[in-house]
């Protein structure tokens, strides 16, 4: 889902309030930058060049953005938040509708927020085709949630999945926390971060960000005297884009936000060419993803990159992320 942290203006430790249910938050710190689609991968950029969690980003991913989780992430998930048939939920990070859609095809009324228009407006179309009962919210983890109605008990459950990247996680697991009468959860990097290609960062010699989401979740669930509960799972996320140089500025920016050396640029330029490859026709279906890299429609090779055609890029490989989700109960009880 996209990240939903885009930078919060300074404020006190009071503009971030758990309120009567736990003590109050402290401001969140700027998130670092990360790298963005709209960088060159060609010409060193510096790290503001790169800014994912921007609403510009991913009002332009929306287009081509999964429609639908993986079928084993999805009931992954659901099992774990263990939902009671009655239950309203808030999806923060909704995107197009995820998880939204067959959450309110199984009767549940979904508060769906997102701070990209152009996910919102797909997830619109998809709610009033089937009539589900989803209402939609431009809503960022830095905005009013009072205000937009999704204050202290507005819901029964609420939960973020892969949606919260930000630095400081506490004043966002504090509203979630507070909009939630009965639980929360959130889904975060338990690895390497989906905003980064182990692979590709090996080649470049570069090392890899060290994991800090769950154990800033953890500190701050104790801090408010909560009982995690915590499960793991890994996804395989496959890359595809529109173009080869949408795909080209992606992979630019799963290497990270630090200029190129010369022979860094080398070396991902060859990597490049090695690993993206042309897939005649529609972008993949559900059902695609689930098979094997070989038994995926027939690739071309990237140096035939210049061929205009309405066809779609995708690197040879998935991308692995590893994910944690963790849950808990807004009374300080055990999840049960």
């Amino acid at each position: 889902m996209p990240s939903q942290n885009s930078t919060p203006s300074p404020a006190s430790p009071a503009a971030f309030n758990c309120g009567s249910r736990s003590t109050p938050a402290s401001a969140a710190s700027s998130p670092p930058a990360p790298a963005s689609a709209a960088s060159s991968p060609s010409t060193p950029a510096s790290p503001t060049a790169f800014n994912r969690d921007s609403r510009d980003y991913w009002n332009h991913r929306a287009a081509t953005f999964t429609r639908t989780a993986t079928c084993d992430y999805e009931l992954w998930l659901m099992r774990l938040l263990a939902l009671d048939p009655a239950d309203t939920l808030l999806d923060m990070g909704c995107a197009t509708g995820t998880l939204a859609v067959p959450l309110a095809r199984a009767g549940h009324r979904v508060h769906a927020c997102d701070f990209a228009e152009a996910m919102l407006a797909i997830l619109n179309q998809r709610a009033a085709q089937e009539s589900l009962p989803i209402t939609p919210h431009l809503l960022a983890w830095d905005d009013d949630w009072q205000a937009a109605g999704l204050g202290e008990n507005s819901v029964d459950v609420a939960f973020a999945s892969r949606s919260l990247m930000a630095a400081d996680v506490q004043p966002y697991i504090c509203k979630l926390d507070l909009a939630a009468r009965a639980k929360a959860a959130v889904v975060v990097p338990g690895g390497s971060l989906p905003s980064a290609d182990p692979q590709l960062l090996a080649h470049l010699g570069r090392p890899a960000a060290p994991p800090r989401a769950v154990e800033s979740v953890k500190r701050v669930l104790a801090d408010l005297g909560r009982v995690p509960v915590l499960s793991t799972t890994t996804t395989l996320r496959p890359m595809r884009f529109a173009s080869f140089e949408e795909g080209l500025a992606n992979l630019r920016r799963l290497a990270g936000p630090e200029p190129f050396s010369a022979q860094e640029q080398e070396l991902f330029d060859a990597y490049a060419v090695e690993h993206f490859q042309q897939v005649p026709g529609a972008m993949p279906t559900k059902q695609d993803w689930h098979k094997s890299q070989s038994e995926r429609p027939q690739k071309q090779s990237a140096d035939s990159f210049g061929v205009e055609a309405e066809n779609h890029w995708v690197l040879d490989y998935d991308l692995p992320v590893t994910w944690k989700f963790i849950g808990w109960r807004t009374d300080g009880t055990a999840w049960q």
